[in-house]
């Protein structure tokens, strides 16, 4: 078993050391992936048993001015990844929209874009405090398996992406979602000032069906370069981004038809539980 267990450990090793952009390695949380492992791991032990136990003899906390806040943050920072990543990525001159291999440019627009790129990953792990707000709020209800897979989720991709594949053709799945995430976070900034927002299908609704015409997109985007095959892309990677994107969308179409479509009880769901 020691033997096996080294072989892994070696092997592991080689990976992370042979594979690695050393135009990031650098930057922090960019190194050993422990780290990231750590912080999905207590992530997911405060949502599922030590919140509940931290705040199991206590009122809601309201977080009103810590919501407010922390929405503002969101807003301003997935909009500043969206357009200077779509500037340095889509609009420049180096980039293939069609087809970016994985390569280690260093240009000055591709030196943004992994600048933007790392951004992005660090966003992803300050989307974790949505699911810790809602423990302290009590709203366990809105800690569904979709809301916790994909956060968790998120934060191991986008590692991944950023340590290894930075700069090449899933920069447009940063890209989308970060437009998509300032039109959410600018929702809950606006229920912070309007609570009734909250019980208007129309934004709720309308949300969804956004993040659903992303996940079709990405589907496309990475689904078109494996039936065509002019994409030197790994085709390993491309079929992990069109299952991942089209199991997303599978879980959210069933949230949509189950909340919009059949309308058993809409009030119960938020759009908060989709972010």
């Amino acid at each position: 078993m020691a033997l096996v267990l080294r072989n892994i450990y070696q092997t592991f090793t080689f990976f992370f050391m042979e594979y690695k952009d050393p135009r990031v390695e650098n930057y922090p949380l960019l190194g050993s992936p422990w780290p990231i492992v750590t912080i999905i791991v207590l992530y997911l032990k405060f949502v599922n048993d030590w919140g509940h136990r931290l705040m199991e003899n206590q009122k809601p906390f309201q977080l009103t001015a810590v919501m407010i806040t922390y929405n503002l943050i969101q807003i301003v920072l997935n909009l500043y990844i969206g357009i200077v990543g779509g500037l340095n990525s889509y609009l420049a001159e180096d980039y293939s929209w069609k087809c970016e291999s994985i390569n280690q440019k260093d240009s000055f627009s591709r030196q943004r874009l992994i600048f933007v790129t790392y951004l992005y990953f660090v966003s992803k792990i300050i989307d974790l405090l949505d699911t810790v707000f809602f423990v302290f709020r009590k709203k366990y209800n809105q800690i569904t398996f979709l809301h916790t897979y994909h956060h968790a989720g998120m934060v191991i991709a986008t590692y991944i992406f950023t340590k290894f594949l930075a700069g090449s053709h899933a920069t447009l799945l940063g890209l989308i979602n970060s437009f998509v995430h300032v039109v959410m976070y600018f929702y809950y900034f606006l229920t912070s000032f309007k609570p009734e927002l909250k019980n208007s299908l129309w934004w709720k609704k309308h949300i969804t069906q956004l993040q659903l015409i992303q996940f079709t997109l990405l589907m496309l985007h990475f689904g078109i370069p494996i039936i065509w095959g002019y994409c030197d892309f790994p085709k390993v990677l491309l079929f992990i981004g069109f299952t991942q994107n089209m199991f997303m969308f599978t879980l959210f179409a069933d949230f949509y038809i189950k909340t919009y479509l059949k309308q058993s009880n809409p009030k119960k769901c938020e759009a908060s539980s989709l972010s």
